[in-house]
């Protein structure tokens, strides 16, 4: 069973609605960060990143009772506005000619610990413990975890009517995505969208798991009850189908000890190296770039007996290429490899391998949802970097305050 909490968002007034959403600010080049900064009052940068327009990085503390004042400025000079009632939100978003719609709501942090919740990558103790510290000191929760339904379901049909109404916001950011969002208040649209999300037995994170640890660690050390606001994280859910799974792609520095042809043998010696004459990736199939020419690499099959997450192209690639051959043991750590993400293109891994930035790179044909949700209904946990999902969503669209209802 799994429960939709409706919450009193703090969310942009309507007119600055398109200003103030922004990416994570990691996503943010420095120079980036600075411009945005300084040419958008409204951005929500300035909450998140309060501590950026001086020259000092500030204690931790600190920091986050600057974000949980400038939150507070913001919601006091009239850029954010308060929910009236509770409520679930609609959100829409297209981008790369894909569309995804779904629910913002709050999910119990006890159907993540009882496994109703499902995961796919292991998280950090040291991040988990410093998120719950920002969710405690802020009191905000302002960047949803996304979440995904299986097949199966039909609760997506009951939006169908709530489309055919003017959306609250709707508008077109810099970076060519569309967004549209509505508050759910009706009642028994409420009620029937709580009833279809019961009969539904797990729900699958697709992006955001220290996001969802960190809530859950934080309901804990509060020793949260089901009516406490700290007892539910921020989610945006969304059915399988409208989850865009893209590859994520490696570059290595250097080959180690070897040259060109040494490491091109090595290659040849666990399965078909062939030049071909575009970049290719399929299962088992492997795409490399070096040389200025592209090759394909077909792995050995893997025992049929393993787990999931040890058969998929990422793992294999460390277990057969990366770890024996380049002596590449710690994907989370060595400064040798890069990822680039499955929207850049194999224009991204010809661009650094012809200036010099890689000496090889390695494009992988992208994980299906059955096997995120193989995964982890086996308890499983990815290669780091195995997947980048879409839809990626805005900071600050819609804001969870854990302090009240």
């Amino acid at each position: 069973m799994i429960e939709l909490r409706p919450f009193r968002a703090w969310r942009p007034v309507p007119e600055k609605a398109h200003l103030v959403g922004s990416r994570s600010y990691v996503t943010y080049s420095p120079e980036e960060l600075e411009q945005r900064l300084a040419s958008n009052p409204s951005s929500f940068l300035h909450v998140l990143r309060p501590d950026d327009e001086g020259t000092v990085q500030l204690p931790r503390a600190e920091r986050f009772h600057r974000v949980r004042i400038a939150f507070k400025s913001f919601c006091d000079g009239g850029i954010m506005l308060r929910e009236e009632q509770p409520a679930l939100y609609l959100y829409e978003q297209e981008a790369h000619g894909n569309r995804s719609r779904g629910i913002i709501c709050g999910v119990s942090t006890r159907a993540y610990r009882d496994g109703r919740i499902k995961v796919h990558e292991q998280t950090l103790t040291a991040r988990e413990n410093l998120f719950a510290e920002y969710l405690d000191s802020t009191g905000i929760n302002a960047e949803p975890v996304l979440l995904a339904t299986p097949d199966g379901t039909a609760w997506e049909a009951l939006l169908d009517p709530v489309l055919n109404t003017r959306p609250t916001y709707s508008f077109r950011t810099n970076d060519l995505v569309s967004h549209r969002f509505w508050p759910l208040t009706d009642e028994t649209l409420r009620v029937r969208l709580q009833k279809s999300f019961a009969e539904i037995g797990a729900l699958y994170i697709a992006d955001g798991h220290h996001r969802l640890a960190s809530s859950a660690r934080l309901s804990e050390s509060r020793g949260a009850h089901a009516v406490d606001p700290t007892d539910w994280c921020l989610a945006y859910i969304v059915p399988r189908r409208e989850l865009y799974i893209y590859n994520f792609d490696r570059a290595v520095s250097d080959l180690g000890v070897l040259d060109e042809d040494r490491f091109l043998l090595a290659l040849s010696e666990l399965g078909p190296v062939e030049e071909v004459s575009a970049p290719y990736a399929a299962p088992g199939v492997i795409g490399i770039r070096m040389r200025e020419r592209w090759f394909s690499l077909r792995l050995p099959p893997a025992p049929a007996e393993r787990p999931t997450a040890e058969r998929l192209d990422a793992a294999r690639l460390s277990e057969l290429v990366l770890g024996p051959i380049l002596g590449i043991t710690d994907l989370r750590t060595d400064k040798r490899i890069g990822f680039v993400p499955g929207t850049a293109g194999t224009r991204e891994l010809d661009r650094r391998v012809s200036m010099g930035e890689a000496a090889a790179a390695f494009h992988l044909y992208p994980v299906s949802f059955a096997e995120l949700k193989a995964v982890a209904d086996e308890g499983g946990t990815m290669p780091p970097k195995s997947t980048y999902i879409e839809p990626k969503l805005r900071s600050g669209m819609v804001v969870y305050s854990l302090e009240d209802v």
